[in-house]
């Protein structure tokens, strides 16, 4: 199973999601997972700002590594599910790709279960807001990503 997930600039938020997917689904058993993170502004080569980077070592997480990648058609044609951080990835998502199989969700769909919600909030971008700013975006990933990580565990 592939997941992407997708933000602006793939600088900041889908970088935290992949990562911390990454290490949960590791820590889960779940070998079978391919996580990539992509970004719908098509930004290549950018690092995550230094926030980013912090927030995620201080729970073992390293983004120091990470360079920013843009949404390819690849990335469409081949997932299995599509996670955007704000309504607007999601339907860019759609928009480039019409016919594409996966399924496209919000993160914050699983905000309060593993089964995502119907309707569900964006999740804020904190590119050039305090090291606070990081900290509480990804307390939200984590929460949401956690329950993802139980949708995956029981998914065919």
């Amino acid at each position: 199973m592939k997941v992407v997930m997708v933000c602006s600039g793939n600088i900041c938020r889908s970088p935290m999601a992949a990562e911390y997917l990454r290490a949960r689904t590791a820590q889960a058993g779940l070998g079978h997972v391919v996580v990539e993170s992509a970004g719908t502004l098509g930004i290549h080569g950018m690092p995550a700002p230094p926030e980013a980077v912090e927030a995620c070592s201080e729970i073992g997480i390293d983004l120091r590594g990470h360079r920013s990648r843009g949404l390819s058609r690849h990335h469409l044609r081949t997932a299995d599910l599509l996670v955007g951080m704000a309504h607007e990835h999601v339907e860019h998502c759609r928009r480039l790709y019409p016919g594409m199989h996966a399924s496209a969700v919000l993160l914050r769909s699983f905000e309060h279960s593993p089964e995502p919600a119907p309707e569900a909030p964006d999740l804020d971008d904190p590119i050039g807001l305090p090291l606070s700013a990081f900290r509480e975006s990804l307390s939200l990933i984590r929460t949401c990503v956690d329950h993802l990580v139980i949708r995956l565990r029981h998914a065919p």
